[in-house]
């Protein structure tokens, strides 16, 4: 081979070789679900604008028995974050600035990767974004978080055909689910975990029944409790889930799998036992299909923080897929 050849084959090779090399590199991003790395000065984290923050993003979550924050919050200064702080999943970058700066930044370090991005030059000026952007961040926020979790499940995911053959639906379910008990018209799965069980029970409803789509709450009430009274019997005899009556539940307007429903936050009891535990409930609107599919995840786990394991029900319920009955 001629020299003039190998030159050529030569200068090939590096050129390849920086193309290669030149091409960044993602990291996978980390974290526990549900919890934001807060990047902001120690100082600052202690004035009102880290009161601001806590206030913000760590308010309680709707429909627990006991207070748990709707994110766990984990400071650092910005020059702690660096190396493997930065594959956060979820961050929150709050600071003074030279203008005001409101910013939501996607894969900046690692992917999948949210990074809300806070900033002004005066406190008060700051305390207010922080306050009035919240919401949008939270929600933003809370899809990425759904998003994660469902992936996860994806792993290694439930193998079932009982909700496809009643409903014409699926829904990935991790696979320490089972069926624990089901009908023509219901299925419920169960999972066991170290003090208790977390649930998903899925049923339908006939569209001629009553329900005020405009203020739902007593007949959705009404609903849980008939259910509950007919197909999850409490441990003692004669007993059953109803909805806890010194609680009014929270309730809002959302969409699943692309149809309207109704989304239902609160606590459970068992009626004649010393039985308790938060749900959260989702009534869907399936016109094409004539009917209202419900789908409820509650949990039973005494002295044992509770929101991670409704929030799991949650990312099985926004899985759904295909609503068309055969």
């Amino acid at each position: 081979m001629s020299r003039m050849k190998l030159r050529v084959l030569l200068i090939i090779f590096i050129v390849l070789g920086c193309k290669r090399t030149s091409t960044p590199l993602v990291k996978p991003s980390n974290g526990n679900i549900n919890t934001v790395t807060v990047v902001m000065p120690n100082l600052l984290w202690e004035t009102e604008v880290g009161d601001a923050v806590r206030a913000a993003f760590a308010f309680p979550a709707e429909g627990l028995p006991q207070q748990e924050p709707i994110f766990d919050l984990r400071q650092m200064p910005p020059e702690v974050f660096t190396g493997f702080a930065r594959s956060s999943r979820t961050i929150l970058w709050v600071g003074f600035g030279d203008e005001v700066v409101i910013r939501m930044d996607k894969n900046s370090y690692a992917r999948p990767q949210q990074m809300a991005v806070l900033s002004a030059p005066e406190t008060d000026v700051l305390v207010e974004i922080i306050l009035s952007q919240s919401s949008s961040i939270i929600n933003s926020f809370k899809q990425g978080e759904i998003a994660e979790r469902q992936r996860r499940i994806g792993i290694s995911p439930l193998k079932q055909n009982a909700l496809q053959g009643r409903f014409g639906i699926n829904l990935t379910l991790p696979s320490a689910y089972s069926v624990f008990k089901e009908d023509i018209n219901t299925v419920w799965f169960q999972r066991e975990i170290q003090k208790g069980h977390v649930n998903l029970v899925v049923y339908e409803l006939p569209r001629d029944i009553s329900l005020d789509w405009e203020n739902p709450l007593q007949e959705v009430i009404r609903v849980r409790d008939s259910v509950g009274k007919a197909f999850v019997p409490g441990r003692l005899e004669g007993t059953h889930l109803i909805t806890e009556e010194a609680y009014e539940p929270y309730v809002y307007y959302t969409k699943v799998g692309g149809i309207s429903a109704i989304e239902t936050r609160g606590t459970w009891e068992v009626k004649g036992d010393f039985m308790a535990g938060p749900f959260v409930q989702y009534l869907l609107d399936d016109k094409q299909n004539n009917r209202y599919l419900v789908m409820e995840g509650f949990v039973f786990a005494p002295s044992t923080a509770k929101r991670d394991y409704i929030f799991e029900t949650e990312a099985i319920i926004r899985s759904i897929e295909r609503i068309n009955k055969d």
